[in-house]
């Protein structure tokens, strides 16, 4: 989930609990809540939300690497010149995405 959307569904949230706490008459809560959505979404919120994008992105590199040895395990087998080439070009655009979750990650 990207940035925007994780703070859109922070604040989607917030704004569900003011409207439960309208529900209940609970001025002091709504206050807070008023006061939290003001302020915007914490640093550990942040953290957090930090954290599980860079997991994702570990899980999408490793998940690469294991086609990408699918791929060139098929490639060295393989006597078909169409298929190599098929395979090549797969290759070639699963590295291209591996570098650019790469950079990412750094």
């Amino acid at each position: 989930m990207n940035a925007i959307k994780q703070q859109s569904t922070w604040l989607d949230d917030y704004l569900d609990l003011y409207n439960y706490a309208d529900q209940i008459n609970d001025s002091v809560w709504k206050e807070a809540i008023v006061e939290t959505i003001r302020n915007g979404p914490s640093e550990e919120h942040a953290d957090v939300v930090q954290g599980q994008q860079k997991e994702q992105l570990w899980r999408e590199f490793n998940a690469l690497n294991d086609k990408l040895i699918e791929l060139f395990a098929i490639k060295k087998s393989s006597s078909s010149l169409f298929e190599i080439e098929i395979v090549q070009q797969l290759i070639q655009t699963l590295k291209q995405r591996r570098l650019e979750v790469g950079r990412l990650l750094v």
